[in-house]
Order: structure tokens, then C-alpha cells, then sequence
């Protein structure tokens, strides 16, 4: 502790500029201004330090003083940190915080700042329960109001979001700082060694030292003081004992950390330990069982406690995973390995590499994308732009298209470099089809002022398409322009994701092809293509191509209503966004998907702090853009600010409109603004845009659009025709073999809700396999008449055959090697085949190959 002098404690070297602001924050105090400090750094870096010395400081110069500390064992009891801080005896008695609102819990701080300064410190903010940061949060907006100086002390990205350098803000937000502690340099360690042994020491020591504690001034701390209990001098022979006391420390530093972690983040370190760099962060958090904890989340403190490295394979540093695993039994831990080999082999081997003939070697280096993912934008540039005549044109077009899969369009755009490499000579065949299809998706989905320009000089896509990937393209851009009937975009897309002999399978056009399934509501097709496509971009190691295959996938899985997949691959999505992979324009993608995924679950406060991300300037350009703006007047929506959310949405509208995306089974954005402008009282203007929108709902075909656009006419309009059209959404939304999308209980609830109508609904007599006519008449279902008899596939036949032995789906999924949610869409689909209605109709099914009969 420190008496009211200057000099700093000895482990506080290197931290001269944090001392400095430290100072100046108190002297800041006693002159009636607040101030906030925020301090980032990883554990044993000198966090606790640095709040100690503060806080002596100003209780040294008369100010009052309140400390707590956040603790992994108490993150989930509410106000845990509040509580602490009431219990200091520089503070007033106090009620319960839970039975205050916010402001008042505030003002309780305030008020005792008031009567005489106080420096709040608040330590481990990482381990703050969400109540106690949601108060630290609104304390930080209004502390100027006070003489109040905060310290908030965490590892990265735990402490309260707050931008420096706000003194004079008009949000009465106070002059803020953010400091991060970085390792101790060889210097710093030859500092502190020598302020513990009195005088400079051996340099074979002090390096062997600073290698060892790895700029860690608590593990340095404990190499000292092992040293000297020891009675040992700082010489070069006792150097070489150094590094195993340095791992004992560590070890037991790990051991301490690991027990006070909360369960369901010991099992994720755990099955970390297991899976090693084999699994991605989804399917760790499978493997772990997490259930009320983000996997994002969880990774991050695992990671910022310095148990965890690595972003888009963590993995443990030596030491903690025997330390992890160390608490298990032995059966414990050969079933955990057992389910990580399970996953495991869901990504895939990267493909054997073979190096081509001396004479045809591409000088450029067409191995970069593997050896270094993080240069792939570079590294594609000069392989596309290479004059090499020897760089084959597989090469250019698979750098092309990873590229475009990352988020890199004006990359492969810049300079024209696709039309340049389809005119070139040895561009031909199967490579020359796939690049055409590159250009035009590229095309349609970033245009630029450049694109007219560009479009002269290359033939536009043939009709009917020529490979897998022009199909993909054929079947997306179909499907956006609503220019295809529904069963052509299916058909189109379902062949662009089977392999054909002697055409390349292309990581962009795939993706387009399982994003055209979901629009013609052939989400659990659209699931199964998307599973191989994200093992496929994890075994080539490229982090950003598995944040764009997740993206779709969780846009996939949202739309048809499977919330916890959609948040696992979003949370991973994010992960990876937080560390510096995944595109620019796809953060507009990103956005929506989490104020979308909140509203589903009627989590308001939530998805308004989710639109409050910053979106890149240049995002507007991208095909997500529409996506952003939509979900943002979803929201308004829902807040009731039909303004905003109008403009939101007309916004949204004329951008589709401008592309010639007419689907709205991609935005629909005219049902949306119907109910905005309902919500301004213009009831004739809501009552237009839900007409428009049901004409092109109408001329795609789709039931779930229909039903969508009928859900506004209801709502927008009045009487006998709203009353039809409420009708006629029912029995389109709530026949779960027609509207995928509407499929999942909540929005099957909600349906019922809107509609008033109760119970699945079934077809009108008579209307089977009948065209859905002109509102306000009948409608009903598109894919009506008789069922088509369908075979099974192996692996659906596989999955009914051990249902009939009465596995359950888990076990399935491990006899399998497959996830719980690939057999839940295998025996959807064997149920819709065969007529079942669920599992028990299966097991006693004695023959897989015919439908039963229609009951009675």
C-alpha cells in the first residue's frame, strides 16, 4: 500500500504513462471533475496493481473510496458488485439495488460523491453479472454530474464500452480513458528483478527469466519469491530452474482459475482440451452442452483469462488441458473424446496437395490461401493479375472465388481482371463456365457505375445454364428476381450442389445455390448443402470463408425458425468478426441477423442495442444492405416508431427495386411498411403497399410468401376482406408440409394469434392442386393435389432403420457421426415421404418403401 508518496509499488514497472493518468484522475477529483479509466490487460499484468494505487492515492488526499471485485462463482448473483460496493463504509445504508430502478441506484452513488469526492474501483470486471454492468453502464453516463472518478479494471473487451477523449461531449458523458497493459519488455523484467535482489543481476538469469515468465510480472513475481525461499542467488546455474518453476506456477495459477469458473465454462474448456484445433467454436459449444451461455461469450473470457488461444480453432496452451481434464474421471474423459471423434470428421481432410510439373509453376505462389489465409486478399490480387501465362486457369478461378466468398468482390473486380482472364485463350471448357458464373454473381450482387462498362465485354449467362455453377447463379438470381417458378429454382439449385465429373465446385456459387433453397422454402435442402460447404472452408483454413458459409447458414436456419442453430452459427460468426475475419459487407448481414434473432424471441431492449453496431460506409454497396434496413424497421416497428421504421423500409424497398429483386420472399419489405404507414393512421397508403405486395408474392408462387402477404392485407385492411384474407394466411402458413418457413411452434403460435384461427388448418374441398387465385377469393395451398411418392435416400433409410430399433435421435446422431439436427431433417423427411405422422408411426412400420395409406 502507499502512504500518500509518489513512488509506486516495485511490480508497477513499466506503467510510468498509467501511473501518470492515474495521478492526474485524482488530482481531476479534488477539483470537482469526473473522470473514467478504464484498464484492460491479462491476469497477472498489474490490473489489481494499478486500482491500489489509486485508491490509496485518494483516500491519502481525503477523498472517499469504494472497491469490489467481480468473481466467476458469483457472475450470475444479481447487483453482486453493486451490493459490494453499498457494503463499503464510505457509503450510505442502502435498500436492496434490485428493488431500485436504475437512475435511482445511480443517484445513490452520486448523492455520497456529492457530499465529499469518491474514486469507484471496480476489479475482474469481466465476471460482472449483467445487472451490476447494465448500472456500471448508466453510472458512466451520468457521472459528470458528480466529483466522481471511475476505474474499471477487466480483461480486453470486458470493460464498459466508452469512447475516449469525451470531455465536453453534449451527452453529459464524462472525460474518459482507455488503457491497455501490455507484457513487460526484457528491460522491465531486469528492473523489477533488480528492485527485488537489491542490485542488478546476472544477464543469463534475467534472460533466462524474461523467457520464462513471458513479460508476466505475477509469474516473475512468483519465480522471486520461490528463489528466495529457497535461499537460492540469481546466478546462471540457478537459471536452469527457471522454466519448470515458471510451468508449476502457471499450473497452479491454471488450477485456481479453473476452479472458479462456473460449470458450463469448465465443460467448454474441457471440451476444448479434447477436441483440440480439430473443432470450431460451434461445434465445441455442441460438444460442451452449453445452454445459458453464448459459445462467443464464453470463448472470450476463457480466452482473456489466458486459458484459451486462437480465434477460429481455439485451442489450450500447454499445461491447461491436463489441467483442464485433470478433475475428470477416467470413463468421463474417454466418453468426452469419444464425441469429440465424433464431430470431429465433420471437417473435412484439406485435399492432398500436389505441386505441378517445374515447367508450369506458378512463380506468384498458388498455395498462399492454405499457408496463410490473413493474406488471401493480396495474395489472390497478384495470382488473378499475374502475367504468367503458366498459371493455370483453375488456379485464377479458385482464387476468384475464395476471394468473392471472403467478402473480396473489387479485388476481383479491380481492373476488370475476370473479363480479362474469360478472353484469355487457355480459359476454356468447364473453367470458362464457372468464371462467367462468377462475373455475373458478382455482378448482380455489389454492382457499380463500373458494371454497365464491364457487362459489354462479357456474354451474358446461357440459357439453360452450363455446369453446377452456372446453375447455382441461374437459381439465385431466379429466385431474387422472382423470374423462375419456385420448382425450377429448386431444381437448379439441388443440381448445382452435386458434383458433375470435369466442372469445379465453387465455395460462391454453392452458397448462392443453398440461399435460392431457402427462398423457395426448401430450408432443411438448403441446411443439408450448407453442413459441407462449412467443413470444406474449415479444412482450407481460410477464417473468413467460414464466417461468410455461416452467415448463410444462420440466415437459413432463422428463416425457417430454428433459433438455437441460427444463434450458435451467429455467435460464431461474430467470434470471428471480433478478431479480424469476415467481410466488410457482410456486416449489415450480421446486424440483422441479431436484431432479427432478438425480436423472434421478443427480446425488444436487445435487438435495439444490436442496431446500434456500426455498419461500414461501404456495406451500402453490398447485396446484405436491404437485409440491415429491413430488420431496422422490423424494429421501429416494434419499438412504435413507425417513422423511422418507414423510412427504414421504403429505403430498403427502392434499393430491391433498383437491383430488379422483386421476390419478396428475399425482403418482404411492402408488408412491413404497410404496417408502419397503418401506424402514422394512413390506412389507404398501408392498404396500396400490402396490395403490391401480394401481387408479387402471387407472381413467385410460394406459400409462405402469400401466406406473409395475406398476414398484412388482414391486418391493414377492415371487415369481410380482412377477415378472408386472415383465413386464407391460416391455411397457407399452418400446413407444415407447404410453409417451411412458418413451420417452428413460436411462429406457428403466432399465426394463430394474428389469424384467430386454431388447429392445422387443411385444404378447402376442392381446391386441391388449384393455382392460389386474385384476393379477396380462396387460397388455397400452392403445393396442394396428390402427394408425390418420393424415394428414400441411404442416409434417411439409415436413420428410419435405427428408429425402428428404438435409438433416440442423440444416439442416432452419434451412430451416424452427424449432428442431432441433420437427423431431425433426415426423419422430417422420411415422415413427409412415407405419410407418417412422427416416430411412432415409424416404429411400427414394418415396410419403408410405400407411403400408408391416407387415413380416414
Amino acid at each position: 500500500m502507499i502512504a500518500g508518496e509518489d513512488r509506486a509499488p516495485d511490480a508497477l514497472v513499466e506503467r510510468d504513462g498509467e501511473l501518470e493518468l492515474l495521478r492526474a484522475a485524482v488530482a481531476d477529483l479534488l477539483a470537482g471533475r469526473s473522470r473514467v479509466i478504464t484498464v484492460e490487460g491479462a491476469p497477472g499484468t498489474g490490473r489489481s496493481a494499478l486500482l491500489r494505487y489509486a485508491s490509496a492515492r485518494a483516500r491519502a488526499a481525503g477523498c472517499a473510496t469504494v472497491y469490489a471485485a467481480g468473481s466467476p462463482t458469483e457472475s450470475a448473483l444479481p447487483f453482486g458488485i453493486v451490493t459490494q460496493l453499498l457494503a463499503r463504509r464510505d457509503m450510505p445504508a442502502a435498500p436492496d439495488p434490485a428493488a431500485l430502478p436504475l437512475p435511482a441506484l445511480c443517484e445513490l452513488f452520486l448523492a455520497a460523491a456529492r457530499q465529499r469526492p469518491m474514486l469507484l474501483a471496480v476489479d475482474d470486471a469481466q465476471w460482472a453479472d449483467a445487472d451490476s454492468r447494465r448500472w456500471l453502464e448508466a453510472l458512466l453516463r451520468r457521472a459528470r454530474g458528480a466529483p466522481l472518478a471511475i476505474l474499471v479494471a477487466g480483461t480486453r473487451g470486458a470493460v464498459p464500452a466508452i469512447r475516449p477523449g469525451t470531455d465536453g461531449r453534449a451527452d453529459g458523458a464524462p472525460a474518459a480513458a482507455r488503457v491497455a497493459l501490455r507484457p513487460l519488455t526484457p528491460l522491465g523484467v531486469g528492473a523489477m528483478l533488480a528492485a527485488a535482489f537489491d542490485g542488478p543481476v546476472d544477464p543469463a538469469f534475467a534472460g533466462a527469466a524474461a523467457e520464462a515468465c513471458a513479460g508476466n510480472p505475477a509469474v516473475l513475481r512468483s519465480l522471486v519469491d520461490g528463489i528466495g525461499a529457497d535461499g537460492l542467488e540469481p546466478s546462471a546455474h540457478t537459471a536452469a530452474e527457471l522454466p519448470w518453476r515458471a510451468a508449476e506456477s502457471v499450473g497452479g495459477r491454471t488450477a485456481r482459475l479453473i476452479d472458479g469458473l462456473p460449470a458450463e465454462h469448465v465443460s467448454l474448456l474441457r471440451a476444448i482440451a479434447a477436441g483440440g484445433p480439430h473443432l470450431g467454436p460451434a461445434a465445441l459449444g455442441e460438444l460442451a452442452g452449453l445452454r445459458t451461455v453464448p459459445v462467443s461469450r464464453a470463448l472470450c473470457l476463457l480466452a482473456d483469462t489466458g486459458l484459451v488461444e486462437g480465434a477460429d480453432t481455439p485451442r489450450t496452451p500447454p499445461g491447461v488441458a491436463e489441467a483442464a481434464l485433470a478433475g475428470m474421471t477416467g470413463p468421463d474423459r474417454a466418453a468426452l473424446h469419444a464425441r469429440a471423434a465424433v464431430l470431429a470428421p465433420r471437417v473435412a481432410a484439406p485435399a492432398p496437395r500436389t505441386d505441378p510439373p517445374a515447367d508450369v509453376r506458378a512463380p506468384v505462389g498458388t498455395g498462399l490461401f492454405e499457408d496463410d489465409p490473413d493474406c488471401a486478399e493480396r495474395a489472390g490480387w497478384r495470382l488473378l493479375n499475374s502475367p504468367d501465362d503458366h498459371v493455370p486457369a483453375v488456379d485464377r478461378l479458385r482464387a476468384a472465388d475464395l476471394l468473392t466468398t471472403c467478402g473480396h468482390e473489387t479485388t476481383v473486380r479491380r481492373g476488370a481482371a475476370l473479363p480479362r482472364i474469360l478472353a484469355h485463350p487457355d480459359t476454356r471448357g468447364a473453367e470458362y463456365d464457372a468464371l462467367l458464373a462468377l462475373h455475373w454473381l458478382i455482378e448482380d450482387a455489389a454492382p457499380t457505375e463500373e458494371s454497365a462498362d464491364i457487362a459489354a465485354r462479357v456474354p451474358p449467362l446461357p440459357v439453360p445454364p452450363r455446369g453446377p455453377a452456372q446453375e447455382g447463379v441461374a437459381a439465385l438470381r431466379g429466385a431474387l428476381a422472382g423470374s423462375l417458378p419456385p420448382a425450377r429454382v429448386r431444381s437448379l439449385a439441388e443440381a448445382a450442389l452435386r458434383p458433375a465429373p470435369g466442372h469445379p465446385q465453387l465455395f460462391t456459387t454453392r452458397l448462392a445455390a443453398c440461399y435460392a433453397l431457402a427462398l423457395a422454402d426448401s430450408h432443411e435442402d438448403a441446411a443439408a448443402g450448407l453442413d459441407p460447404i462449412v467443413a470444406q472452408a474449415r479444412a482450407r483454413g481460410t477464417r473468413s470463408a467460414v464466417a461468410a458459409a455461416l452467415s448463410v447458414r444462420a440466415t437459413v436456419a432463422l428463416r425457417r425458425g430454428w433459433l438455437q442453430e441460427a444463434e450458435q452459427d451467429l455467435a460464431e460468426v461474430e467470434w470471428a468478426a471480433s478478431h479480424g475475419s469476415g467481410s466488410v459487407k457482410s456486416v449489415p448481414l450480421t446486424v440483422a441477423l441479431r436484431i432479427l434473432l432478438h425480436l423472434e424471441r421478443d427480446e425488444v431492449d436487445e435487438a435495439g442495442r444490436a442496431a446500434t453496431a456500426e455498419v461500414p460506409v461501404r456495406a451500402v454497396s453490398g447485396m446484405w444492405w436491404p437485409t440491415f434496413l429491413y430488420a431496422r424497421g422490423r424494429l421501429g416497428l416494434r419499438t412504435g416508431d413507425h417513422g423511422a421504421a418507414l423510412s427504414d423500409l421504403l429505403e430498403c424497398g427502392r434499393g430491391l427495386l433498383a437491383r430488379g429483386w422483386t421476390n419478396p420472399a428475399f425482403v418482404p419489405w411492402r408488408s412491413a411498411a404497410a404496417l408502419a404507414r397503418l401506424g402514422r393512421g394512413d390506412r389507404a397508403g398501408a392498404t396500396r403497399l400490402a396490395a403490391g405486395e401480394l401481387v408479387a408474392a402471387r407472381a413467385w408462387g410460394s406459400a409462405s410468401a402469400i401466406g406473409t402477404a395475406l398476414l398484412a392485407v388482414g391486418r391493414v385492411t377492415e371487415g369481410e376482406r380482412a377477415r378472408a384474407a386472415r383465413g386464407e394466411a391460416a391455411r397457407l402458413l399452418l400446413r407444415g408440409d407447404t410453409a417451411a418457413e412458418w413451420a417452428a411452434p413460436r411462429r406457428a403460435r403466432r399465426v394463430r394469434a394474428l389469424t384467430g384461427v386454431h388447429g392445422v388448418p387443411t385444404t378447402p374441398p376442392g381446391t386441391e392442386g388449384r393455382t392460389p387465385g386474385a384476393f379477396p377469393g380462396r387460397f388455397p395451398a400452392v403445393h396442394g393435389g396428390e402427394p408425390v411418392r418420393e424415394e428414400l435416400t441411404a442416409a434417411e433409410t439409415r436413420a428410419a432403420g435405427l428408429v425402428r430399433e428404438g435409438m433416440t435421435n442423440g444416439a442416432i446422431a452419434l451412430r451416424l457421426g452427424v449432428s442431432r439436427r441433420m437427423v431431425e431433417m433426415h426423419l422430417s423427411r422420411v415422415y413427409r415421404k412415407l405419410g407418417l405422422s412422427g416416430r411412432a408411426d415409424l416404429s411400427h412400420r414394418a415396410d419403408l418403401s410405400h407411403p400408408l395409406p391416407d387415413k380416414d
